[in-house]
């Protein structure tokens, strides 16, 4: 038989009735329309010891997972000691302020923390590409069965068009996904939400 740690067990427990309680409480909202939208995480009950990032308001990773599986991180190799230290889900609140900033001229890409740029951003899908275009990304997006519309491939194209024929390219993937290569960290919000309004994600 299986041996589980109480502590983890009880946090899948209370995320599995969270999970249900949302659900629940989807389906009873009524409006004239027919159903609301579900509620927001701050009518979901959470543990004391379940820690919520302040600036998503989401609960952060790595307090679902047992001690030792921190400890065990805390002290492993270097990317693991980045995952630690800031939780991936932060990236999707950090590309829009370090893009404000830039176009604010109040930093430059080469003051944006390393382990964001190298590794953090690659949870909103942006893979930094320092040593062949350094302060340029590769945005890997997500394409269900490989099926695309007219609009959203004119976008793919208008969004990289600007940087020329050599650093803006849009990859069909072996795949069946889209890749935009030469996207900077300050047009990244504005591919986010356009690919958001065409009901995609990168």
């Amino acid at each position: 038989m299986t041996n589980f740690n109480a502590l983890a067990l009880k946090k899948v427990l209370l995320l599995a009735g969270s999970m249900f309680l949302s659900s629940e409480a989807f389906v009873q909202q009524q409006t004239p329309f027919g159903l609301s939208s579900a509620p927001t995480n701050s009518a979901l009950p959470v543990a004391a010891d379940i820690e919520i990032d302040t600036r998503t308001g989401k609960p952060i990773g790595s307090s679902f997972l047992p001690e030792e599986t921190v400890e065990r991180a805390a002290a492993g190799n270097k990317i693991e000691k980045i995952k630690m230290a800031k939780d991936g889900t932060s990236a999707f609140v950090d590309v829009y302020e370090y893009a404000a900033k830039i176009r604010a001229g109040e930093m430059t890409w080469e003051e944006v923390e390393a382990a964001d740029m190298d590794n953090r951003l690659k949870y909103v899908g942006m893979l930094h590409r320092n040593k062949r275009t350094p302060g340029q990304f590769l945005m890997r997006l997500k394409v269900p069965n490989g099926i695309i519309n007219a609009d959203q491939l004119r976008f793919y194209a208008d969004s990289v068009e600007k940087y020329g024929e050599e650093g803006g390219v849009v990859d069909i993937t072996t795949r069946q996904n889209i890749q935009l290569r030469g996207v900077k960290i300050e047009d990244a919000p504005d591919i986010i939400d356009g690919l958001h309004a065409r009901n995609q994600t990168s």
